[in-house]
């Protein structure tokens, strides 16, 4: 990769509702660890399957999923849905 290049490192989770939580912001937490300083987060991107959760099971799991995440520093989180058969998080990086 070369400077100015962004690249997309992307991650499927299809653990039961709402424990996929726990393992997304696990995913999130070690992926930070092990960039350390070599990686610039600059978006990361959270999508929960509609397939895999109705809408009515989202709270309070959601809002405190979304509290946990927004202290990452300098980076731009965005939490979608997905009509997707799996949650996602795409973490797009650069030098």
């Amino acid at each position: 990769m070369t400077e100015g290049e962004t690249t997309t490192d992307v991650e499927t989770f299809l653990a039961p509702w709402p424990g996929v939580l726990a393992e997304m912001r696990d995913f999130l937490d070690l992926w930070f660890l092990a960039m350390g300083r070599k990686r610039q987060a600059k978006a990361v991107r959270i999508f929960i399957s509609r397939t895999l959760v109705p809408e009515a099971k989202l709270q309070p799991h959601v809002r405190e999923f979304r509290a946990s995440i927004a202290r990452i520093p300098n980076c731009r989180v965005e939490l979608k849905g997905t009509d997707q058969a799996a949650h996602k998080i795409e973490i797009e990086y650069g030098r």
